[in-house]
């Protein structure tokens, strides 16, 4: 348990630093749109006004623990094979 805290850690100062960043896409308009739809279903839409709402919910410790518990991961790697 304490090493799943700690790899949760290290992955979610990775995004933080952007050192690794969350899987989704841009469109043309400059909007990110984020690939787990899951968890951002309570995230609001990407506009022009706010076109990185996606990518910040996806840089949240919040996220990365999810992820950990959607996929079972056991270390830093597996949770980065999902982000």
């Amino acid at each position: 348990m304490e090493k799943t805290k700690k790899a949760i850690q290290e992955v979610y100062l990775m995004l933080k630093n952007r050192e690794v960043n969350p899987c989704g896409s841009f469109d043309n308009a400059g909007r990110f749109w984020g690939r787990e739809e899951e968890f951002l279903k309570n995230i609001r839409t990407p506009s022009r006004a706010f076109p990185y709402s996606h990518m910040s919910a996806l840089r949240t410790k919040k996220y990365v623990k999810f992820i950990n518990q959607k996929y079972q991961c056991l270390n830093k790697e597996m949770i980065l094979k999902h982000i």
